[in-house]
């Protein structure tokens, strides 16, 4: 029986130069070139053995034959896509996805986005929970789980999201003291205590030897972009992260030494060759809204 169809390609390149009378605007509509959406009419023509277009002053007109083929090839393939819509559909329904976050990734930045992705998948229910433990899927009740490290994960399947742009960072009152890198040895440093070592990087990548003593330590970088706003210190926070305040200007940057820090972030799944529908739809919307800012 199969073997009595058409070509689906061949088929949906009819439809689409029928609609638009143009194989140029067919093969923009389906992303192929111009001679490969010729080269589909020209195959079905000769399967059904007889012309659908013609070709007048170089323009493009249905064949009597065409214009009773296309409404029911027309039929046919709205009846394919409502058929997979509803299948695709019934997958996300009555589905809930847990998702495990770093807590500075997650109040500030994607907690705001995720109206979006709910409209788009609004029968698929949302666990949204925080943490930057080491994940262990077989004992998670997570199904994906984006963590910040300096080295790939293992033992589990990985993405590559983006790498870590950090801005120095201050509120605008203490930028008047500032006039020279030396400066910021005259403030206290906002230390991000789960990554000690990232203001001695950042000084030896930006040529400053660090002496001042006056430190206070933050767990999480979204207590330490409060305290940067609140006038406590110089602070290192990504800038994807702070993206409203240096917009608003609670927070100025006031040396351009920025950097990519040693840490990226990774969207994780269990080790698996199958993904779940499911994950797969929010590691797609993750990778568009992560679009600005990913480099590879």
């Amino acid at each position: 029986m199969h073997t009595e169809f058409p070509p689906l390609n061949a088929l949906l390149a009819f439809e689409s130069a029928s609609r638009h009378l143009s194989f140029s605007h067919a093969a923009d509509e389906l992303f192929v070139t111009h001679g490969a959406i010729s080269k589909q009419i020209k195959g079905l023509e000769n399967y059904l053995g007889t012309p659908l277009f013609l070709r007048q002053h170089r323009k493009l007109a249905l064949t009597d034959d065409a214009k009773r083929y296309l409404p029911q090839i027309q039929a046919a393939l709205q009846t394919i896509k409502t058929a997979t819509d509803e299948i695709k559909s019934h997958q996300m329904q009555s589905q809930t996805l847990a998702i495990n976050v770093l807590p500075s990734l997650t109040i500030n930045w994607l907690i705001p986005r995720m109206e979006e992705f709910k409209q788009r998948y609004p029968h698929l229910y949302v666990d949204l929970s925080i943490g930057d433990f080491t994940v262990n899927f077989e004992q998670s009740r997570c199904d994906i789980a984006i963590r910040s490290a300096t080295q790939a994960p293992k033992e589990v399947n990985y993405l590559k999201l983006m790498d870590e742009d950090l801005c120095l960072v201050c509120a605008p009152l203490l930028m008047k003291e500032l006039h020279s890198l030396d400066d910021i040895n005259k403030m206290t440093l906002l230390k991000h205590t789960t990554r000690p070592e990232l203001w001695p990087y950042w000084a030896d990548k930006v040529g400053l030897t660090l002496t001042t003593e006056k430190k206070f330590g933050m767990e999480h970088f979204y207590m330490l972009s409060q305290a940067a706003v609140s006038g406590m210190g110089l602070a290192l926070i990504p800038r994807f992260f702070i993206e409203k305040e240096l917009a608003d200007g609670s927070l100025v940057i006031p040396f351009d030494e920025g950097f990519t820090s040693p840490y990226t972030y990774y969207v994780i799944t269990p080790k698996s060759q199958n993904l779940p529908l499911k994950a797969q739809a929010f590691i797609d919307w993750l990778l568009e809204i992560f679009a600005p800012y990913r480099s590879v």
